[in-house]
This record gives C-alpha cells, structure tokens and sequence, in this order.
C-alpha cells in the first residue's frame, strides 16, 4: 500500500523557491552586460542583422545611453538601413550634444542618403567637436564633391591627408577631385600614393587610368586600366576604360570590343554606345556606327556627344541631311558642338 501525503504528486507541482532562498532573478546591469557581450561577438563575425536586433534590446534597457544609440547607427549603415542609421545618431547627439563621432556619422548616413547640404550641416558641427578627425574631413570632402564644390572637397581631402599621409580614402578622394580640377598631375600623385596604399582598390587604378588620359600618358593609363580589370573583370566602366584607350591609340577594333564588353554587363551604358560608335566610325563600318550611335541617343536623348558623333558618322557616309538633323539638335544642346558640327558640314570637312 502506497502512503500518498496531501498535494499535488512531485511533478505536477509548481516550482517554488525554499524557505530563505530568493528566486534567481538578473538586474538591468547584468542583463545589460549580457547582451553587450553578444552584440559584439556578432558583430565581430559580421552578423549584422542580429547584432541590429541584439542592440535595439540594449537600447530598451538603456535608452540614454549615447553610445548604444552611436552603436546601434553604426550597425544600420552596415546594413544599409540609412534612414534607421539616422535616427539612431539623432537619439545619441539628443543624449550627447557633444558627441562628435555622432555628428559625423549622421553626415556619413546624409550623404549615402544623397543629402550633401545636411550632410555639410551636421559633418561641421561634429568637425568643431573634433577637429583633427580624419574621417570627418574625409567625409566633408566627399559632400563637397557630390555638390561639385570642387575647391572645397579638395581643401577637405587635403586637410584629412595632412593629419593621416596613410589615409586611403582621403588620398582617393584629393586624387579624384584634382581630376575634377584639372589638376592632373597631382592627381597622378595623390592617386599613385592611393594605390600604394591600397592595391587591391580597382576604383583607384582606374581613377589613376583617367588622370593619366587627360595628361595624354596612354601607356600608363593602359596599364593602370588593366590592373583595375584585373582586380574587378566585371566592372563596366573598366572595360569601357580600356575602350577609351585603345581607341586614343588608334586600336579601333580593341576599342569596339572592349565597349561591347561594357554594354554587355550594363545595357543602358550609352557612353559606351557612343564610344562603340565613334570606334566603328574610325573603323569605316558605317552601318554599325550610325546603330549603336542611335542606340546611344535612345538611352539619353539629351547626350549632346552622341548626336555630334552622329552626325559626323552621317558625314563620313556622305549624307549631309543626316549630319544637318543631329546639328539641329545639337543647337538646342551643346552650341559650340553644334558649331563645330556646322563647320564640318558646309566645309565639307570629313573629320577622322
């Protein structure tokens, strides 16, 4: 006979702490602390969608803490997440007016969010915070560049070049922006330093290709160019480089097929179109020039190099009205295009 004593049988019953023993309980701290540790394993091993989720808990249990808000934007931009990237600085310059690194990446989430203007706004606030930051220069100087303020991007790369001479990004950036200016050898020189610095950056070669083109150095910016295809085969613009210099060289038929390559892993390229065009005129295979050159002009109807490329490819075919129709269009776009045009025509000028 089993003995059964009042209550519920061992395994029905409800777990209950004894006499003097509290239940196990974790303060906010601990719970706190946990967590930080797991965000930043996962975000040492990259994982950034659960990292996001694992610091927005942190927030919940901590939401004044600027830090965790700094983080938490740091992981949004990682993921691309730029309008939650924003938000999160906000909440952290809200807690710390004074945050400098804070400012400077709500004007880095500004400007892949294309908003230059907000991106100035914030990035010198945060610069009178810190004023020997690299990367807040470096980022200024990126707004500046996609304002084409192109004197003010460069006195922002150069400043960040002076503070950090090893500095990739800052030295792309002055390379880039000399570019802009015309200043070509010293973009050969800020863009030679970028690559030393960085070889594997196939948008530095290329970059370093450019500024050797527009200093007449086709050798160099050939082998430059390759190098860049080399690192990244599937880049457009690279082969659509290499079509650039094969054609100033005089290697037509390499340029054609290079800016097929382009227009082959980017259809709506229509600089390359144009390219195409230009090359087959050389090439006397008028036929193709006058198609891909029309494709060109579908893609973008207001590209004045194409229409002009046009109607000289109508000129070397001798139809005189097709090069008068791509002049009149070319009026409305581009006048000195449009007379260079006009010159050719009543000269019966048939330009290589």
């Amino acid at each position: 006979m089993v003995l059964i004593l009042g209550g519920a049988p061992v395994w029905g019953q409800s777990a209950q702490p004894g006499p003097g023993k509290p239940a196990l309980t974790f303060s906010t701290e601990e719970m706190a602390r946990e967590l930080t540790g797991i965000a930043q394993e996962l975000l040492r091993s990259k994982k950034y969608e659960k990292a996001a989720k694992t610091l927005k808990q942190l927030v919940f249990l901590k939401p004044e803490d600027a830090g965790l808000h700094f983080q938490l934007g740091q992981t949004y931009l990682k993921l691309g997440r730029y309008q939650d990237a924003v938000k999160a600085f906000k909440q952290a310059i809200l807690f710390k007016a004074d945050f400098a690194e804070a400012h400077l990446g709500l004007g880095g989430a500004y400007i892949l969010m294309d908003r230059p203007e907000d991106a100035i706004e914030v990035l010198n606030r945060g610069l009178r915070l810190q004023e020997n930051n690299v990367e807040g220069h470096t980022l200024l100087g990126s707004a500046q560049l996609l304002l084409k303020n192109y004197s003010e991007a460069a006195a922002a790369y150069r400043r960040a070049v002076q503070l950090d001479p090893k500095s990739a990004e800052a030295q792309l950036g002055l390379g880039q922006t000399y570019n802009y200016l015309g200043k070509y050898q010293e973009a050969v020189e800020a863009l030679t330093q970028t690559v030393r610095l960085d070889p594997r950056n196939a948008g530095a070669h290329l970059e370093l290709a450019a500024a050797y083109s527009n200093l007449g150095l086709y050798e160099q910016g050939l082998a430059a160019c390759r190098e860049a295809l080399r690192l990244q085969p599937d880049w457009p613009e690279v082969h659509y480089g290499l079509g650039v210099f094969y054609a100033c060289t005089g290697q037509y038929t390499d340029a054609v097929l290079a800016y097929k390559l382009a227009t082959r892993l980017k259809p709506d390229f229509y600089e390359a179109f144009t390219g195409e065009g230009e090359a087959l005129t050389q090439l006397e295979r008028y036929d193709e020039a006058v198609d891909a050159l029309h494709t060109a002009i579908r893609l973008s109807p207001d590209y004045a190099r194409a229409h002009f490329s046009l109607g000289c490819a109508y000129l070397r075919q001798g139809v005189k009205t097709g090069a008068l129709e791509q002049y009149e269009i070319l009026s409305t776009l581009d006048l000195h295009l449009a007379r260079t045009l006009f010159h050719y025509i009543v000269q019966d000028f048939v330009p290589r």
